[in-house]
């Protein structure tokens, strides 16, 4: 009987890096931009983060990387899945806000370059997960991405169409600065000390780090292969570089260091300098983008709503957040409430940990319980969408393996494709662990063989093995299967039209009894199955 739900969660080694910028001769010594990166690489939670950012960029900039390796990569965090979903439903992205139930689709519609913008800019996000950090070492999230939000508004000023790109610069303008403090907080600590004695902020993470906080995050941004243009406006723009303003990347730069240096003004000037500083910032960038203090509050304001709409998908900890307070004060924009929770903060912001109450609930927020039914629903809706569209054959088969892997959390899943000239059925697409490694190993012939995957064709019947390597079973998996799997369990849907065996839909666990599916998930499992096959009357 088919009944429950047990997931399994997907593991990665970490990776191995190479932090060499130039060639190096086995004696070298490391750099010292070397021995930090070194150190970060072995700080928790960091190593899977930097993949998944490295990974996107390098999709990106490949022009023989596909579409569905971009979701592949985006469906292994599934924080990030759900917080890109969230983004891309909101009112950033007009007249598909509420549509869009799959990274599959979010592709589809808004294109790959939008989806791998939204998904770099959330990946800062990520930073302090799992972490139990001080108070300070949150607000720096906070401010980094309100200063993003902030950027969007002059981007419009500046005519920047790709306003995604000039979040991301902005985001990571600070990126060695966050790094130190997520995962080197006892030296940015060190830094803080010096830099409250007067020294300059550079100058003090050289002190301590050996490297600047700018040569660090470009360094590491090099690293993660963003591309040179992003990095050229990840650097904080001179005063040359305001008055020689010339290509895109160069408005890029401006856009993002002008939103931080908003953000920086407002945090750091009194009531009574609002109206000077404000000019001295108009006249700052006054050879580069036409405002005034005017528009620069604007931006401020408009910013200050859409993060209050935002942060609570995003799980941004803004309610407490002294620099959002300080600027919201700044704004004139604070009521009465918000001032008393501020000061019930407390002056000390340098609180090494936080109460672990509060980090487990914000560990459960992060991690909202887990509904198959929901997120099959919403899958189905998607796919409807897409059939009476413009679309592909195949655009619908991967928002139905995805809704497949991400709601009932299969270890992986395959879709096989019948191929009558070579007589074979060939797996074509999937997610999952090591997905690509397998893809390519999973093809069997036609010719019936009496194992459960040719009982399955040749009968049109939904198979559901809950553990594979009972003595009762074994003898029906099929070698190539036991070669190239893990799975313990198994679940078998083939695509039935006029009697023969199309294709065929496979999800496996790779724990015995992993696939206990009740009946209400396997009529939305079967309602997905059955759009497949409704997929070329519907094109023709």
């Amino acid at each position: 009987m088919l009944t429950g739900l047990r997931t399994t969660a997907s593991s990665r080694e970490p990776p191995t890096y190479n932090y060499m910028t130039q060639p190096a001769t086995h004696n070298d010594a490391p750099t010292p931009l070397e021995v930090v990166m070194r150190r970060l690489d072995g700080s928790s939670g960091f190593p899977a983060l930097s993949t998944t950012i490295s990974d996107i960029n390098r999709i990106a900039a490949s022009d023989s990387e596909s579409v569905t390796k971009l979701t592949r990569t985006i469906l292994r965090d599934v924080s990030l899945t759900r917080k890109l979903l969230h983004v891309v439903n909101s009112a950033t992205y007009g007249q598909f806000g509420g549509r869009i139930h799959t990274v599959s689709k979010a592709v589809l519609i808004l294109g790959f370059e939008a989806v791998r913008n939204a998904a770099m800019s959330l990946m800062l996000l990520e930073f302090d997960r799992g972490q139990s950090q001080a108070k300070t070492m949150q607000d720096e999230i906070v401010t980094a991405f309100f200063a993003s939000v902030v950027s969007k508004s002059i981007c419009a000023r500046m005519e920047i169409k790709n306003d995604e790109e000039a979040v991301i610069c902005t985001m990571f303008q600070n990126l060695g600065k966050l790094l130190a403090t997520f995962f080197l907080y006892d030296e940015s600590v060190q830094v803080r000390e010096l830099t409250a004695t007067g020294m300059n902020e550079e100058l003090a993470a050289t002190q301590v780090l050996g490297v600047s906080y700018r040569e660090l995050g470009t360094g590491m941004a090099r690293q993660w292969n963003f591309p040179d243009r992003l990095i050229h406006g990840m650097q904080m723009a001179t005063s040359l570089d305001i008055a020689a303003t010339k290509t895109d990347a160069d408005k890029l730069r401006i856009a993002a260091s002008l939103a931080n240096e908003l953000c920086a003004t407002a945090l750091t000037t009194d009531e009574s300098e609002k109206a000077a500083a404000l000019k001295a910032l108009v006249g700052r960038y006054a050879n580069a983008v036409k405002l005034d203090s005017a528009v620069l509050t604007a931006a401020i304001d408009a910013s200050l709503k859409e993060i209050a709409e935002t942060a609570p998908a995003l799980n941004l900890p803004v309610k407490n957040s002294a620099s959002l307070h300080t600027i919201k004060t700044w704004a004139g924009d604070v009521t009465a409430e918000e001032t008393n929770a501020a000061e019930d903060l407390g002056t000390d912001t340098d609180v090494l940990l936080q109460d672990i109450n509060a980090v487990d609930a914000l560990e459960q927020h992060d991690n909202p319980t887990h509904d198959p039914e929901q997120i099959l629903s919403a899958g189905i809706r998607d796919v409807t969408e897409t059939l009476v569209s413009d679309f592909a054959l195949n655009d619908v088969l991967q928002m139905v393996l995805e809704t497949m892997y991400r709601g009932m959390g299969f270890t992986r899943t395959l879709i096989f494709i019948r191929d009558a000239k070579l007589g074979t059925m060939r797996a074509r697409s999937g997610f999952g662990d090591n997905i690509e490694r397998i893809i390519p190993k999973c093809v069997f012939p036609l010719k019936f063989s009496p194992d459960v995957f040719h009982v399955a064709l040749d009968k049109g019947v939904d198979i559901v093995i809950e553990d594979a390597l009972s003595p009762k079973i074994v003898n029906r998996i099929p070698e190539w299967h036991r070669q190239t799997m893990t799975a313990k369990s198994f679940l078998l849907l083939p695509v039935m039209v006029k009697g023969q065996a199309l294709g065929l839909f496979y999800a496996d666990c790779d724990r015995v009894e992993g696939i206990n599916i009740n009946p209400q998930q396997l009529g939305l499992l079967r309602t997905l199955r059955s759009q497949v096959v409704l997929a070329p009357k519907q094109k023709s």
